[in-house]
């Protein structure tokens, strides 16, 4: 076996999930993390199919992910620990070409991954189908979006455009915009068949009253998409106390910075 730990992976979800942590966005066992490993950084771990400890994935696995190697968190983890225990609390998982019995490949001792695991992989298929470049998944209580789903638009177009008002970063990040799905239970199909959808066409996905997805090329992509959807989101709350007088940028505004940067809007979001 190769030396798992010494992947930058593992560096980059051991340093951010604890930053994460420190931002207040993953309380206890809020959160999970899943990065698919390149086909380099795989065979360097020079496992042998078959070999693992097998735990079953009920929801099924996608067969565009199908002989991939993902590292995941594990159920439970607190990620203010996970830099210090990368042993129990992240590990790497096989996903074999057959059958749904997938492989516990590194790490995750006496532990298994993430209980929202099922939705990852399905959320990575759906990713890699409109960017092969999309590596990792990231789920979170982002504090001030989730505020903003009490007090803000309910729907997800309005909601958006309210983040995109606020600051010029938010057209240029995340011009796709960001998905918006009403509050339903957590783990359910219904919210990973939801998710998925808007994940087709956006990196972004907010779950009301409970936490976001993002999707990203790296775990430092990922995280600097939720930080500037956050930083959008606290500029609206604050401007929303003091008076909320000032709309923020205009339609045009915000179509002159996407043009100027390069980026496409969302489509029919701004006339």
């Amino acid at each position: 076996m190769g030396d798992w730990k010494g992947l930058q992976a593992v560096k980059d979800v051991s340093e951010l999930s604890y930053q994460m942590w420190q931002k207040g966005w993953d309380e206890a066992n809020g959160g999970n993390i899943s990065y698919l490993l390149t086909d380099d950084e795989a065979r360097s771990l020079k496992y042998v199919p078959g070999t693992g400890r097998k735990l079953t994935l009920v929801e099924g696995i996608p067969d565009a992910i199908r002989g991939k190697y993902i590292l995941v968190t594990a159920t439970g983890s607190y990620f203010r620990e996970i830099k210090d225990d990368v042993e129990h609390l992240l590990g790497v998982i096989y996903l074999p070409e057959q059958g749904n019995d997938y492989e516990i490949v590194a790490g995750l001792v006496d532990n298994r991954p993430t209980s929202e695991l099922g939705s990852h992989i399905t959320t990575h298929a759906v990713r890699l189908a409109v960017d092969p470049d999309q590596r990792v998944v990231m789920h979170n209580h982002a504090t001030h979006v989730l505020a903003m789903t009490h007090t803000g638009p309910t729907n997800e177009r309005d909601f958006t455009v309210a983040l995109w008002r606020m600051i010029t970063e938010g057209v240029v990040v995340f011009p796709d915009g960001v998905g918006l799905i009403p509050w339903c239970v957590a783990g359910t199909p219904q919210i990973a068949k939801e998710t998925n959808e808007r994940m087709k066409t956006r990196r972004c996905v907010v779950w009301q009253y409970h936490g976001v997805f993002t999707a990203g090329d790296s775990m430092h992509d990922a995280f600097g998409l939720l930080e500037t959807v956050d930083k959008c989101a606290e500029v609206w709350l604050l401007s929303q106390s003091a008076g909320g007088k000032n709309p923020g940028i205009s339609d045009q505004g915000l179509i002159d910075t996407a043009k100027w940067y390069g980026t496409t809007l969302h489509e029919g979001y701004i006339s």
